[in-house]
């Protein structure tokens, strides 16, 4: 792999990164978690609750990859099972009869891709997902903290607007699956993948920098999105959501 996008694999799977919990804490402010999918399980690796930001109602889904050993056994690394899409799914549903905005915190690898959760139905739950997100009447918004990857990860990010932190990745696959997959080194220079070259494809809408000031930098960030997209109908919501993706296509067709 490139340097650079080893440099950036070791910052964002970092133990001590900031995580989408710490970002919540720091700026919402009566956090209630919605807890299981009404089917199987509760997937740990995923957070969905309801919570005010500035007393705003929204709906805030967080994926953690976990910071102690424990936790990341527990979370699964971060590799949403399908009852935490379900779940996730079930959370959107609601936001929208509810009309509050969904924000979406990610740092993942992918989606889990164990025989029991494509037994689950994972595919399904992850295609029902995306479309959801699509065609949400409601605005929604995705954070990428550190990196996220595949379907799993896109099944969040199919968002009227995408911030990443400067050293965040959003990719078809893991870095490593890509090398193994492409074998080449250098995949970055392959598939873009960096919160720079996404920004310039125009998926990535803002960057925010990792300094002392990246919550202050979230915070703008939300703030901002709600006053642009607050006041769109549905049909505005989705016609963006679908102009924005369509915008990409058309620049990844130019590249080749």
């Amino acid at each position: 792999m490139a340097n650079e996008l080893e440099q950036k694999l070791k910052l964002v799977r970092d133990v001590n990164r900031i995580t989408g919990q710490e970002i919540i804490q720091q700026l919402f402010h009566q956090v209630l978690e919605l807890h299981g999918d009404r089917i199987n399980h509760d997937d740990p690796a995923l957070f969905s609750g309801i919570a005010l930001f500035e007393n705003q109602p929204v709906t805030i889904l967080s994926v953690d990859r976990g910071t102690s050993l424990t936790e990341r056994i527990e979370k699964n690394g971060g590799a949403v099972r399908a009852s935490g899409y379900r779940k996730a799914l079930r959370s959107v549903e609601l936001a929208e009869k509810f009309n509050r905005p969904v924000i979406s915190f990610l740092n993942m690898p992918g989606a889990d891709a164990s025989l029991e959760s494509e037994n689950e139905g994972q595919s399904l739950m992850i295609a029902k997902m995306i479309a959801k997100m699509g065609q949400l009447k409601v605005p929604n918004l995705a954070v990428f903290i550190g990196e996220g990857h595949s379907g799993g990860a896109l099944a969040f990010a199919n968002s009227n607007r995408i911030v990443m932190f400067e050293n965040g990745l959003f990719s078809v696959a893991s870095p490593e699956a890509m090398s193994a997959i492409l074998r080449k080194e250098t995949v970055s220079e392959v598939v873009p993948m960096t919160a720079g070259k996404l920004q310039k494809m125009g998926l990535v809408d803002q960057i925010i920098k990792e300094d002392q000031d990246v919550i202050s930098q979230v915070n703008t960030a939300i703030k901002t999105w709600l006053d642009d997209f607050n006041n769109l109908s549905s049909n505005e919501l989705i016609k963006q959501r679908t102009e924005k993706f369509a915008h990409v296509l058309a620049y990844w067709d130019k590249m080749d």
